[in-house]
């Protein structure tokens, strides 16, 4: 016998409006933070002659708004998801290109700090995948490198021995704390209210991965303290 389709109630309604009136206002919030980023990079291009503490106050406020955006943008995606609202736009870019752009849009944080970045990948390799949800993974993991980090970035890109194209940021910090290391399913593990970690990033990360696909591979991430400068290191898989 087939079982009928439970209908939904008037608490299941009320949600899914409370739902949709909540993801509208992170859009807009979104929107702002945008303007305003833009605004602080002008103002801060103005300003000659500021003390120290100044311009540190300047890439502080710079540094958490991006850190916000990148949530926003994230949770944004994830509710599409959820809501079957969600579609991969996947196109061929140049590994290359991509990956200095995020670099210099990510240059303004560098200004008056003593870090680095270094690219090191084949001006050749191009590969499909969404552009926008990509740069979200590797602006949020970027923006955290930068908050832990002691004197340098490298992001790293190659077509490994499987035929993915895998993407290193690594840093020269202090590594991963021992939580992280759990599958971004279990996300509950992560969630630290008082440290800040939410888990979010790589909880996000894996799933903009895993719906990158070419026939039965699927995308994935991996974080370690293998990197090659002695920090942490997170790779991002694509098939």
């Amino acid at each position: 016998m087939l079982k009928k389709t439970p209908e939904k109630t008037s608490k299941d309604t009320q949600a899914e409006q409370l739902n949709a009136v909540l993801m509208s206002f992170i859009h807009d919030i979104k929107n702002s933070l945008l303007v305003s980023l833009s605004g602080l990079d002008s103002l801060y291009d103005a300003v000659d002659n500021l003390l120290p503490e100044q311009k540190n106050s300047f890439n502080q406020i710079q540094y958490e708004l991006r850190r916000i955006n990148n949530s926003l943008i994230q949770l944004l995606s994830l509710y599409k998801m959820e809501t079957q609202l969600f579609s991969i736009q996947a196109d061929q870019y140049n590994c290359y290109d991509f990956l200095d752009e995020l670099i210099i849009s990510n240059k303004p944080l560098n200004k008056q700090t003593s870090f680095s970045f270094k690219l090191d990948c084949d001006q050749d390799i191009e590969w499909f995948f969404d552009r926008d949800l990509i740069a979200t993974i590797i602006n949020s993991t970027i923006n955290n490198s930068i908050r832990y980090t002691h004197s340098e970035i490298i992001l790293t890109a190659k077509i490994n021995d499987n035929n993915f194209l895998e993407i290193c940021i690594e840093d020269d910090g202090d590594g991963f704390p021992e939580k992280m290391f759990t599958h971004p399913e279990n996300l509950e593990t992560v969630i630290n209210m008082k440290s800040g970690s939410t888990g979010l990033g790589l909880y996000f990360a894996e799933k903009i991965a895993n719906i990158h696909q070419n026939g039965e591979k699927e995308g994935t991430i991996f974080i370690d303290n293998q990197s090659q400068i002695g920090g942490g290191r997170f790779t991002l898989f694509l098939p």
